[in-house]
């Protein structure tokens, strides 16, 4: 699994923080902490705190809840201003989905779906299903500082039940816990929010 990740030094020194337990455990773990967990040990994963970072804005963040069997996550890249993550499926072709976290989004005119995400408005762009070339759509959620969109390229001309995967797989987790979480955790010795920003949310 690939990623990427730029942002301020103090964000760094809290993943050092974060992490250091893992040190000697095993890949395993390792890579446990660099997926987009909602809860890793418990709390927010690390890279839901570089993805707070990226995109200081944002109320809610993107993260994976629990991953169905034969889903993985495939690439992580978290750079200011956005932050994407991938899921590959045994089923339905690699890159199956797109997740990206931004402050903005251009949303076509598309319909609005209620929303099973809590303080999100959800749209829905979705494409036909071609045979031999499978299902292409596009579910925008929007709410207070961001837009998350999820690009679906599923190889496969059944879209239902891959579909029900995703919603189940990928949820949001709140500014607020990630915050709580990294001052916890350091001592108060980090912020998530430099205090140049912190009033700007």
């Amino acid at each position: 699994m690939g990623w990427a990740a730029v942002r301020r030094w103090p964000l760094l020194a809290a993943l050092v923080l974060l992490l250091g337990g893992c040190a000697g455990g095993s890949s395993a773990v390792f890579q446990g902490a660099r997926s987009p967990a909602c809860e890793y040990h418990g709390h927010p994963g690390p890279m839901i705190i570089l993805e707070a970072q990226a995109v200081p804005s944002a109320t809610l963040l993107p993260c994976v809840r629990l991953l169905p069997a034969g889903w993985s996550v495939s690439d992580v890249f978290i750079h200011n201003g956005r932050a994407r993550f991938t899921l590959d499926s045994d089923r339905v072709g690699r890159q199956a989905v797109t997740v990206v976290l931004e402050r903005y989004c251009r949303i076509p005119a598309v319909r609005r779906v209620p929303s099973d995400e809590p303080e999100t408005r959800r749209f829905e762009e979705i494409g036909p299903v071609r045979p031999g070339v499978g299902f292409t759509g596009t579910r925008f959620y929007l709410f207070q500082g961001g837009c998350v969109t999820y690009q679906f390229q599923f190889r496969s001309e059944d879209r239902a039940e891959p579909l029900g995967q995703v919603t189940l797989a990928v949820s949001f987790v709140t500014r607020d816990a990630v915050r709580t979480h990294v001052q916890q955790e350091t001592g108060g010795r980090a912020k998530l929010d430099p205090p140049a920003e912190a009033g700007s949310q």
